[in-house]
């Protein structure tokens, strides 16, 4: 059955054909679409979003996606003339020489950034001058390219022999800790393709070492913010560590029902809180007050509540050993037996909030499940549903797609 797929960095038709085209029912956005000669009726046939730019591939002409390191011995291996497409960035080393690029036949279109030192500069950008790029000229040591989730440390500068100029692929993350001193000595440039999270006393620090603005997200973390990096279950014991705290999190956050509001006024002065969080109702208005953003979801409970990270599987007996009615949290995957009943749905769960998944057998449970939902950012659905959208569907997003 077809495919639908999210956003694509680089969607490569250079061997495709029309039945792998067929395959796929819609692909989101396209930052980059590859096609040979003659496919032009293929990329008409997927459909698709909006594409960004579109590069067709010389019939002769090889591809290569990412950073490609050009140094000596990578030119002393070549022994035949090389025709290639360059998506990403091309960076030549300092032991290469003027005549080293003249006696090999390189014939590079270049979309994106060419990296040089001062004297191959004017030698290569009459060399590689078709395709879209843009050539850096360099001093010292060539760009480090560090690929993923990065947090710069001291250690990283104190490595450093030479000021360094760093290119970031995925996201960078500057520590509040990090040496300003030593990161003024030690980086010469950074660019990230990604997301950099810095705080905002180190805005200026950051930005002065960056030729512009980010290719992506840049998340800035306030003045006197403590980072939460995973979830939090605060109790009455636990919240007398926090003295006015200002508090940033991606990830839920739990105060147990023991927490009083005279506790939570002089522990926490502001949350920051891009994910959920489950209080009691005596709190409620107390953390509402502490919130920095209004969208923040606050899930109330009036005696138990259960919170699902991962993946469980409940039954009817499951649910009726519960004392009291509760309210469900459901974060992860929850798999309702066929032996739930609607009447038991009735008795025992008080209000339901859906952020990740819940599969039943029958949409009379489903029914029964809707009717108990407080906040629905996720998937309630029958397991043969979901079961046949696994099937079909192919949501996440890709960096490369190959048909």
């Amino acid at each position: 059955m077809k495919q639908t797929i999210g956003n694509v960095g680089v969607l490569n038709l250079l061997n495709a054909t029309e039945q792998s085209v067929q395959a796929y029912e819609r692909i989101g956005n396209v930052g980059f679409v590859l096609f040979r000669s003659g496919q032009s009726h293929l990329l008409a046939a997927l459909n698709i979003g909006n594409i960004g730019k579109t590069v067709e591939v010389p019939e002769d002409y090889s591809y290569y996606n990412g950073t490609l390191e050009i140094d000596r011995n990578y030119l002393e291996s070549i022994d035949q003339p090389m025709k290639m497409v360059v998506n990403g960035m091309l960076i030549f080393g300092h032991d290469v020489e003027a005549e080293h690029l003249n006696n090999k036949s390189l014939d590079f279109i270049v979309n994106g950034e060419i990296f040089a030192p001062a004297k191959l500069a004017g030698q290569v950008s009459r060399q590689f001058s078709r395709g879209e790029s843009k050539i850096e000229v360099y001093e010292g040591a060539p760009p480090r390219i560090e690929n993923g989730s990065i947090t710069l440390s001291n250690a990283f500068l104190e490595a450093a022999e030479e000021p360094v100029h760093l290119i970031v692929n995925g996201k960078l993350a500057i520590p509040k800790d990090i040496d300003t001193e030593l990161f003024k000595a030690r980086i010469k440039k950074i660019a990230v393709n990604g997301l950099l999270s810095v705080h905002q006393e180190q805005e200026a620090l950051i930005y002065g070492k960056m030729d512009s603005a980010p290719n992506g997200v840049i998340e800035v973390i306030p003045a006197g913010y403590r980072i939460l990096k995973k979830s939090l279950r605060v109790n009455s014991r636990s919240i007398k560590s926090f003295r006015e705290e200002k508090l940033m999190t991606r990830k839920p956050l739990v105060f147990e029902a023991d927490v009083t509001r005279e506790a939570v006024d002089q522990a926490i002065s502001r949350i920051d809180s891009r994910s959920f969080i489950v209080c009691h109702e005596s709190i409620e208005d107390v953390i509402y007050e502490k919130l920095e953003r209004l969208e923040t979801e606050v899930l109330s409970y009036a005696s138990h509540f259960i919170l699902i990270d991962g993946e469980e599987q409940w039954s009817d007996s499951q649910f009726r050993a519960l004392e009291e009615p509760i309210s469900l949290i459901v974060n992860g995957t929850l798999v309702l037996d066929g032996d739930v009943t609607g009447e038991t749905i009735m008795d025992k769960l008080k209000t339901l909030d859906v952020f990740g998944e819940v599969e039943v057998d029958s949409a009379d449970i489903k029914g029964a499940l809707q009717g108990k939902i407080r906040v629905n950012t996720g998937r309630l659905g029958l397991k043969d549903d979901n079961r046949q959208n696994d099937k079909t569907l192919g949501s996440s997003n890709i960096g490369e797609l190959i048909l």
